[in-house]
């Protein structure tokens, strides 16, 4: 799930043109926003200039009236925003309550309505829209790159939310159909689509009736065939369960095919002390 987190600054509304943030406040800010990209969440950030310097257009009675600079009726306006991508709205606040904010500053959560959202006939009123988002040929290899690395970050996003659901068909449909699973537990190898989707059959019903996951270090190297992703998750729910207690290390190749990721190989593993040949548990990784 894609969320804005909107940061509205009191009294940035009146705020001069020239108006510099503090810069002690900037370095706090740096490590916040540090901590969002090594967790692997943070899509984009940016900060706005006050609006002395722009200008809205409101479309009283249809017809556009610009106005410029300072509006006297406005009382709250937006100071920079972040755009995530996490598994559930709580996840969000959870972020956006670790921000080093000002006793004047609030933010505000706002999920992304992705285009699956909307209702059949909207999302055919809307036909093109997804290509308008993606398909410009022109764009510069580093866009093409952000991109990719992007439509990988939705993926892992998707099937996450698809394992909290429990839906096996929802996390089938991201599977190659000759993709290989190294699970944390037996069988040492899991391959083929039919193998796999009798593999999520059988664990699911172990977890409990609602749970999340929390992922930590998300890392993507992609190009425009294939991805490799791997990041640290865990599951967040009846705290008492067996597989609440444990962060556990994800590794995942993905290949493009007809426009599409796929997952080509998934690997999910925790590591073992060697002296005593068991599993090392930890919720602190």
């Amino acid at each position: 799930m894609r969320f804005m987190m909107l940061m509205i600054p009191k009294g940035y509304e009146s705020a001069a043109p020239d108006v510099m943030p503090d810069a002690k406040a900037i370095e706090a800010m740096m490590k916040y926003n540090e901590a969002l990209q090594q967790a692997g969440v943070l899509l984009t950030v940016e900060g706005l200039r006050p609006p002395s310097v722009g200008a809205r257009v409101t479309f009283k009675g249809g017809n556009p009236k610009v106005t410029e600079g300072v509006a006297p009726e406005v009382k709250e306006v937006l100071g920079g925003y972040w755009m995530i991508q996490v598994n559930s709205q709580e996840e969000a606040i959870a972020w956006a309550s670790r921000c080093p904010a000002s006793e004047n500053e609030t933010i505000e959560i706002r999920q992304v309505q992705e285009f699956e959202d909307f209702p059949e006939d909207v999302q055919q009123a809307a036909a093109g829209f997804q290509e308008m988002q993606g398909s410009d040929t022109t764009m510069a290899p580093e866009s093409i790159h952000t991109d990719n690395e992007a439509e990988i970050r939705q993926l892992i996003s998707d099937q996450q939310r698809a394992i909290c659901a429990k839906d096996v068909d929802q996390i089938m449909s991201r599977y190659a159909a000759e993709v290989i699973l190294f699970d944390v537990k037996p069988p040492f190898q899991t391959q083929g689509k039919d193998a796999v989707r009798q593999l999520w059959k059988d664990c699911l019903p172990y977890f409990p009736d609602a749970f999340g996951m929390e992922t930590q270090d998300l890392t993507i190297t992609v190009n425009d065939e294939l991805a490799f992703a791997h990041w640290l998750f865990r599951f967040k729910g009846e705290q008492d369960h067996p597989a609440m207690q444990m962060w556990m290390r994800a590794t995942a190749v993905c290949q493009k095919n007809q426009g599409n990721w796929q997952i080509l190989h998934e690997h999910i593993s925790v590591p073992f002390d060697p002296q005593t040949s068991q599993a090392v548990f930890t919720l602190n990784p």
